[in-house]
């Protein structure tokens, strides 16, 4: 949570628990507290996070889980602040440092105050409880001299805020210094965090276009690269002011907090910028909820994955060097049939042979015409007995180059599904279908199965859209599913379709009882195309049929079938969605 961002939260949680009384206090996690707080306007709970990836300080709805002992610094903060009413909340100059002050009791039932300093500094997060004094009670993160050369947060040393950068309070700038600063500078956004406490660059270039797009004055370029200063002054002008106004209106709840997508990331902000995609919220509680649940949620999907993906990357690896050994021993198929010309050589010349020789010259009458063949010859063997020899190593290779034949295309299968099982696991989002994945690779052998008890999954659920003419398409998105689709979910009238000769989902059009529209049968065969090996290809081969005739041949893995009556289309691979 950057500073922006935590000044419009820090705001909200000034609106609703001032004047507070702490109700609870409970630690989830290592590094997280959840305060719950009485304050006039209801119950609320704060949460307060210090861990490195996840930092922030929100009001929250989310309810978590207690550990049973309870660790030091939480009986700590029992003790003093239990009970404890909140007479302030401070940001100082809007940077990423929070102070939350108390008046509680001492153990003799005296009156005094207590101080919970918040640092929202990503690895360098902490929360921190002072005494009347300022004199460090505990921390939730001790720092040692071990651990740090500039700063020491230790119980009964005297706090001491972080280095403070050389930066201004934004709410104190007046729109003609925001002016000055603006004024030359070829990049707003830099200026901005350079000069701003709590701005980082990515966000102030957020801000500055979404400010531009309010004004509608853009950038100042013309063509060929040629910057325009005579409407830089305007420009300044109206940027500076409408700065001034955007911190005013933050700090005053009157900025709508959103969601934003860029690319493959997501952003969490206290303003819903123009020209991207967000979701916005009215609270800054309700999308500080959303945004680090999506971020929980994929942070998981990812450690799943990946644990996955090793045990599917470390049996193709072992698969290819089996492969490699097996291409070996197949040999050169010209070399074994050589020995079996040597014996039927030295059978046809045996009455020219002499014995104990160790060579055979003799007329190879398979070319056009007959040349002369060295043959190379055990010397204490007779010569039929030099042929037998031959005609046994042949035997002996052919039978050897057969087995690898048969054992390399095995392997090569094995590897080919493995390599679908890999491809597949982009589209699990669920423990379902995660668990679905695991219960495949057990079941094949390739991992341990999970044998501690755990709550029932509900069933994973295909992909599901809706065609332009409202024919609905489901999309397997593992071998399992695809199974259970295909042959459990579907009518045998229905459309099935799969990429041709591409590992891929299992794509099921609802049309029992009727033709499907070109246009319904085109999107689903998009997204059999986008749901595949094949998606960033520009044209795919996507096979369909009727789903009766597609058939599963026994002792087949899941999600291999066989089908007839098939027709092929070209299209390029899309989520009809997006």
């Amino acid at each position: 949570m950057d500073g922006l961002t935590l000044a419009a939260s820090v705001a909200e949680i000034r609106n609703a628990l001032e004047g507070g009384r702490i109700e609870k206090i409970q630690q989830p996690e290592k590094y997280e507290l959840l305060v719950s707080v009485h304050s006039k306007s209801g119950s609320h709970k704060l949460l307060i996070s210090s861990s490195s990836e996840n930092c922030r300080l929100q009001l929250t709805n989310e309810k978590r889980p207690s550990p049973i002992d309870a660790p030091n610094f939480l009986m700590l903060l029992r003790k003093h602040l239990s009970g404890a009413r909140i007479t302030g909340i401070e940001q100082p100059k809007h940077d990423r440092i929070v102070l939350i002050r108390f008046e509680g009791f001492t153990e003799l039932s005296d009156s005094t105050s207590f101080t919970l300093v918040c640092e929202i500094m990503g690895r360098h997060s902490n929360i921190i409880l002072l005494d009347n004094d300022g004199i460090i009670l505990d921390s939730i993160r001790r720092v040692s001299a071990g651990m740090s050369s500039v700063r020491l947060v230790l119980p009964k040393l005297k706090y001491e805020f972080p280095p403070m950068q050389d930066k201004l309070d934004p709410t104190e700038m007046t729109a003609e210094a925001l002016e000055n600063m603006l004024m030359g500078s070829e990049r707003y956004e830099k200026a901005l965090s350079n000069a701003i406490c709590g701005l980082s660059p990515a966000v102030a270039g957020l801000m500055i276009e979404h400010l531009e797009a309010e004004l509608n004055c853009g950038e100042l370029w013309l063509g060929d690269g040629e910057y325009d200063r005579m409407n830089e002054p305007e420009k300044c002008v109206q940027l500076a002011e409408a700065v001034a106004n955007f911190y005013d209106d933050l700090l005053a709840g009157r900025q709508k907090p959103a969601i934003v997508k860029r690319g493959e990331r997501s952003v969490l902000l206290p303003f819903t910028p123009h020209g991207f995609p967000a979701e916005s919220f009215e609270r800054i509680l309700d999308a500080a909820d959303e945004f680090y649940r999506q971020r929980a949620e994929s942070e998981s999907v990812k450690r799943r994955t990946a644990s996955l993906e090793k045990v599917l990357t470390s049996a193709i690896a072992r698969l290819e060097r089996k492969a490699d050994k097996f291409a070996l021993a197949i040999g050169d198929e010209a070399e074994i049939e050589r020995l079996k010309l040597s014996g039927e050589l030295i059978t046809a010349n045996m009455y020219a042979l002499s014995d104990r020789a160790n060579e055979a010259v003799v007329d190879n009458y398979y070319t056009d015409p007959p040349q002369k063949m060295r043959i190379e010859l055990d010397p204490t063997l007779s010569a039929s007995d030099n042929a037998q020899q031959y005609y046994k190593k042949y035997r002996k290779a052919k039978s050897a180059r057969d087995i690898a034949l048969v054992m390399q295309k095995e392997t090569l299968e094995e590897t080919d599904y493995l390599r679908g099982i890999l491809a597949s696991l982009s589209e699990c989002l669920t423990d379902s279908d995660f668990e679905e994945v695991r219960s495949e690779l057990a079941s094949g052998g390739y991992m341990r199965e999970n044998r501690r008890k755990q709550q029932k999954l509900p069933k994973a659920k295909p992909h599901s859209f809706k065609a332009s003419d409202g024919t609905e398409i489901l999309v397997g998105k593992n071998n399992i599913q695809n199974d259970r689709l295909t042959f459990k979910d579907s009518s045998p009238d229905d459309i099935w379709l799969h990429t041709k000769d591409i590992h891929g989902s299992h794509v099921i059009l609802r049309c029992a009882g009727y033709e499907p529209s070109d246009v319904a049968l085109l999107e689903a065969a998009q997204l059999a195309a986008y749901y595949s090996q094949a998606r960033n290809a520009p044209s795919v081969p996507v096979d369909y049929t009727r789903r009766r005739f597609v058939k599963k041949p026994n002792g087949a893995k899941p999600g291999m079938v066989i089908y007839t009556h098939q027709k092929t289309l070209l299209c390029a691979p899309k989520n009809i969605e997006s």
